[in-house]
């Protein structure tokens, strides 16, 4: 067994061809003296005549866990443990594989009630709800019910085939785990839905049922909306608490209020009345005209109300916010640990795998194998060329035996040495055609971006002006389409088409210019779509954007936002969803009492600010009016 490893202080470190290797004190002369052969190990490993059938199937085990912990996933156990290991792993990985289809389905499962009939309506297309004049709608197209049962019959069956991989790989784990079962129990509630809409059978009283699973979906199906939610219900009981806190101070000042102001105060004139005008100022959506009577009548009213809202809006809100956020911020350092643990395992399983002998080191031959079947991944690319300087880097002892602590660094190894020349530095390095440097030249960019610049105005004035004039600027605009044209061309042929397409700018120059030709061909037979050309102008100009690139300060602020906007997309979703639940509520309940000369509605400010456009007549009018309460202006009005 080997002794336990005391905690080691920081290592020195050597460069070695771009390499830099961490080394006890005395062994830099050592490991330099020795690299080369170990090199010379590697390379006949690597193409020796029996490299390939010389790899086991534990090492090609344990490269499918490392390849899971690179990409942040878990590969279960259940999966290298298989009865048919091959079979199982092709499963994980097309269950993987089929993310990007299953975000598909939650996307078009979540739009289709925009364009479903609302269950009050009894009419047939084009206008089941009867007279848009009266009845306000969204102005949404809608769609014939077996159609929209034919899109959730195609979705499910997608996410039944996904569901049936995900057992092939797991077998009894899956029933194991609760998530499992949950998507077992949400398919079949989806199936029995589409089976009783398609019989006309889904509406229970005026509801469609099949709409409110449809929003179980991406909870249950999509790990970052799932963890979002689970984040969100765990953090209830500190909002309960808050809550309780902020509801008993409202109650408190609406009792105070109604004893102090209820004989000079309409607004305050009892106290269901106080608590519901102090409830809305909490929000300050009716500040300061529910308390600018009162104040009129007493100016010490002035003292009562600041007091409330101090407390009320600027402490216990605050408190509130603060409370939340810190319990957010907590729950997600768990959900990041588990992420860590679960990487963690997997390259833990991979070590057991490799250590056959239960003598709690690998030795540089397995390292190298394990090297090679890693290298036929594709997003760790070069690691052929590269193993025997990952070995050097992961073999922190210098001994040149792998342990299990220094295993379980393999993948922040990989991500530096493997990735630390970016594609992008690969394609500089290729050699370019020398007769077009002149493309490569600021001067050059300086005369692309000018003429960027006139064109855009060129084709902002055209859009003002008539006759003549405007048929002389769009001839212009022909003309930049084609010097647009050549920068392609001479940019393509002077830098290479993979080193060209490789840049944003590029791409969307590219398709761009193509769709101006496009329409500059169409106008030879269709004179019509010759104004089209100025909105493609204008649309190429839209590349100014990259202006900011060249200023650190904003170039920080707009990758700031690249990372921040695709991070809380899962938070977005599951306030859409939230929406969307209180938007089919609703749209079931309040549907069709909102209309034009409705005598309930008769001299309220609903009325008079002519808010009949929101309401819940339908499934986008109701997302519309959920959106104006979230942001809380006017919502007592909406």
């Amino acid at each position: 067994m080997r002794k336990k490893v005391r905690k080691k202080t920081p290592l020195p470190e050597i460069q070695e061809e771009g390499l830099l290797t961490p080394l006890r004190r005395g062994q830099s002369a050592y490991v330099q003296s020795t690299s080369m052969d170990f090199r010379k190990f590697a390379a006949d490993l690597e193409f020796g005549p029996q490299s390939e059938s010389s790899l086991t199937s534990h090492v090609e085990m344990a490269a499918a866990l490392v390849d899971q912990a690179m990409l942040g996933r878990w590969m279960p156990l259940a999966v290298v443990y298989h009865k048919d290991y091959e079979s199982a792993k092709r499963a994980f990985l097309m269950y993987h594989r089929l993310s990007l289809v299953r975000g598909l389905i939650y996307f078009i499962l979540m739009i289709l009630p925009f364009f479903e009939i609302p269950a009050w309506c009894d009419g047939n297309l084009p206008k089941p709800c009867g007279d848009p004049r009266k009845y306000p709608l969204s102005g949404l197209p809608f769609i014939q019910p077996w159609i929209s049962a034919s899109i959730q019959v195609l979705c499910v069956s997608v996410l039944i085939w996904s569901c049936g991989l995900q057992w092939h790989f797991l077998r009894s784990q899956f029933w194991l785990n609760r998530v499992g079962v949950y998507k077992v129990v949400v398919l079949v509630l989806m199936v029995i839905s589409t089976a009783a809409s398609s019989f006309g059978l889904s509406d229970l009283r005026g509801i469609n049922v099949s709409m409110y699973i449809r929003l179980l979906v991406p909870i249950v199906f999509s790990r970052a909306i799932r963890g979002c939610f689970r984040m969100t219900m765990r953090i209830i009981n500190t909002f309960l608490d808050i809550a309780v806190l902020v509801g008993t101070f409202v109650l408190i000042s609406a009792w105070l209020a109604t004893a102090i102001f209820s004989e000079t105060s309409v607004e305050f004139k009892d106290f269901s009345t106080s608590l519901l005008n102090l409830f809305v100022l909490l929000t300050t959506a009716n500040n300061p005209v529910i308390w600018a009577s009162t104040y009129n009548a007493n100016r010490f009213a002035f003292f009562f109300f600041f007091f409330y809202l101090v407390l009320g809006l600027y402490f216990l809100m605050n408190l509130a916010f603060s409370l939340i956020y810190s319990n957010y911020k907590a729950q997600m350092a768990v959900e990041v640990a588990k992420r860590i643990t679960a990487r963690q395992g997997n390259l833990r399983a991979a070590f057991s795998l490799l250590d056959t002998r239960h003598q709690e080191w690998i030795d540089g031959a397995t390292m190298i194998a394990l090297f090679l079947a890693i290298g036929r991944y594709r997003h760790i690319p070069d690691v052929r060329a590269r193993a025997s300087r990952l070995f050097l880097a992961l073999n922190k002892r210098g001994d040149f035996k792998i342990w299990s602590d220094e295993f379980e660094e393999l993948c922040d190894v990989i991500a530096k040495e493997v990735e630390r020349q970016p594609e992008s530095a690969l394609l500089k390095r290729r050699r370019s055609n020398p007769d077009m440097h002149f493309v490569k030249h600021p001067f050059y960019n300086y005369v692309i971006w000018a003429l960027t610049l006139c064109s855009l105005s060129f084709a902002i004035a055209a859009l003002n002006v008539s006759g003549t004039v405007k048929e002389l600027l769009i001839n212009l605009e022909f003309l930049f389409g084609w010097i647009f044209v050549m920068d392609g061309v001479l940019k393509i042929y002077g830098q290479g088409w993979k080193s060209y397409w490789h840049t944003h700018v590029n791409r969307f120059d590219f398709i761009v210019t193509i769709l101006i030709l496009a329409v500059q061909a169409a106008s030879l037979f269709y004179v019509d779509v010759r104004s089209w050309v100025t909105y493609l102008i204008i649309a190429r100009c839209f590349r100014v954007l990259a202006l900011v690139t060249m200023i650190s300060r904003w170039r920080l602020m707009g990758e700031t936002l690249v990372h921040v906007i695709p991070a809380t997309a899962p938070i977005l979703a599951l306030q859409f969803l939230v929406c969307s639940f209180f938007s089919l509520l609703g749209m079931h309940l309040f549907g069709g009492l909102i209309y034009k000369d409705n005598p309930a509605l008769k001299d309220t400010e609903y009325e008079r600010h002519q808010f009949y456009a929101f309401n819940f007549n339908d499934y986008a009018a109701g997302m519309a009016t959920c959106f104006n309460l979230c942001v809380v202006n006017k919502w007592t009005m909406t």
